[in-house]
């Protein structure tokens, strides 16, 4: 079976958020002719740092990626072209990743945004429609739906709006992630501000409004802290009920304390365990959660399931499962440069160090790729077919921009019969995985690259979970959530 560098693992809007507001130490260019200059720069900056180190320009499995990068470039140029300046640069950039359509790749700019203006009221995109969240306009309600703006039905206005700038098109996950943006202004030039919405109200009757634009007051934030996944919980393993349990996992990108935290809640499920069998459910809250190790969701099934049953299903779906390192010299570099970063964790410590060497001798030799090799850790795995004692019902709550280690847990939770997928449909992962970062040669943005694919996977590339209890409703809070789960038969 094949070790994974699993524990280096971080998502893409992770590693956005973590660099955001960088910009303000690079020299900003003064006039239209310096900002185009410098967009176009950025955006073939972009197009060589991905070709040169990208796994998908010598995957056989992806042969149109090539042609796809050359497209990314030729339309965000495009762009570069039509009107210059910082959101200029913003929404340029944005266009070169989202025609690769891959959170593991593309480019972001860190230029700063103007102020988000708005038309007196949120919206949210649940299900299959625009719903409002919060509003400030009396006969703007919240839960109303968003039929259509300006003679367009908003779903074909997302796909020429939002999904044009942002997201993933084909991901209903996105629709989810993305739909506040169709009611927002951010600035981007490219954009010109909507005129007039048609609502729905739950009774059916419709109404129109024309949209009046403003900077959103600051006082608005508070009313939108709980619009995307509702309250955060922190890491722990609770009974909000006498016979529901509840352990809230937000985040697989820990740090020392989170990392103490988890560790907590396996000693208590230890603890509990025979709580845990008798419970009417458990609930397993996914919420906020945006990838990170795939370490603690795998401990978090073996502590429920059994540590050789989960093993014992795990290999049978990673069986044929193989890693190629795309063996250029950043990307070899970037993981020799990992040894120090893991040197303090001797099991970690000496996978990397056999990545590293495999990576150097390929890189040396001219082979495109490093292919990680099979370990014996089947061996100790029992062959005779292992059944778990742990029944009870299982809910895991699924956010819209559940990918990379957040799927991993979905992988390892529904190996078992007694997991139900609750709320929305996750995102999705491409094949190609292990991101670094790398500078734009402007200091305004930087390049997503991935280091790795995934040969033979088990879930393929754009592959998501679907809810096997959808829940549409604007409110993620626990209470409601866990009201809703009582509900379930």
């Amino acid at each position: 079976m094949m070790v994974k560098i699993s524990m280096l693992k971080l998502s893409t809007s992770c590693l956005i958020i973590s660099f955001m507001g960088f910009a303000n130490s690079a020299v900003l260019p003064k006039t239209d002719k310096q900002w185009q200059a410098v967009t176009e720069n950025d955006i073939r900056a972009a197009y060589s740092i991905t070709a040169k180190n990208h796994p998908g320009m010598f995957d056989v499995n992806n042969i149109s990626f090539p042609d796809l990068l050359k497209q990314a470039k030729a339309e965000a140029l495009a762009l570069s072209k039509q009107m210059s300046g910082p959101q200029a640069h913003a929404a340029a950039i944005a266009r070169f990743s989202t025609v690769l359509q891959d959170g593991h790749a593309g480019a972001f700019s860190s230029i700063d945004r103007p102020a988000r203006r708005w038309p007196g009221f949120s919206a949210l995109w649940r299900g299959d429609a625009l719903k409002v969240y919060y509003s400030e306009i009396s006969t703007i309600k919240k839960g109303d739906i968003v039929s259509q703006c300006d003679g367009q039905s908003t779903e074909a206005l997302m796909r020429k709006r939002v999904f044009k700038f942002h997201g993933q098109v084909a991901q209903p996950g996105h629709w989810w992630q993305q739909g506040w943006r169709l009611l927002t202004d951010v600035g981007n030039p490219f954009l010109v501000p909507l005129k007039e919405c048609e609502f729905v109200k739950p009774n059916g009757n419709t109404y129109k409004q024309v949209l009046n634009w403003s900077v959103r007051p600051k006082s608005v934030s508070k009313h939108l802290e709980n619009a995307y996944n509702g309250d955060e919980l922190p890491i722990d393993l609770i009974w909000p009920e006498k016979n529901i349990a509840w352990i809230a996992m937000p985040s697989f990108s820990v740090n020392d304390k989170q990392a103490a935290d988890y560790k907590k809640v396996f000693e208590k499920i230890q603890q509990q365990r025979s709580k845990l069998l008798t419970a009417k459910a458990v609930v397993l809250d996914l919420r906020h959660n945006q990838g990170g190790s795939s370490y603690w969701s795998s401990q978090i099934a073996k502590e429920l399931w059994g540590k050789k049953v989960v093993e014992q299903k795990t290999a049978g779906t990673t069986q044929n499962e193989q890693v190629w390192w795309r063996a250029s010299k950043d990307n070899t570099d970037y993981v020799e440069s990992l040894l120090d970063v893991v040197k303090d964790q001797p099991e970690l410590l000496k996978i990397v160090k056999t990545v590293a060497a495999g990576m150097a001798l390929s890189l040396k030799s001219g082979d495109p790729f490093y292919v990680e090799q099979e370990t014996n850790t089947l061996n100790n795995i029992p062959q005779k077919p292992l059944t778990s004692d742990f029944k009870t019902k299982v809910f895991v709550i699924v956010p819209p921009q559940c990918a990379s280690a957040c799927l991993d847990a979905l992988d390892k939770f529904k190996l078992f019969e007694n997991t139900t997928l609750f709320g929305a449909p996750s995102s999705a992962d491409s094949m190609y995985m292990e991101v670094r970062l790398a500078d734009l040669p402007s200091g305004l943005g930087k390049v997503v690259v991935p280091n790795k694919v995934y040969v033979n996977r088990a879930r393929g590339a754009g592959d998501f979970y679907k809810p096997d209890i959808a829940y549409n409703g604007v409110d993620w809070t626990t209470n409601i959530l866990l009201d809703q789960i009582k509900r379930i038969p």
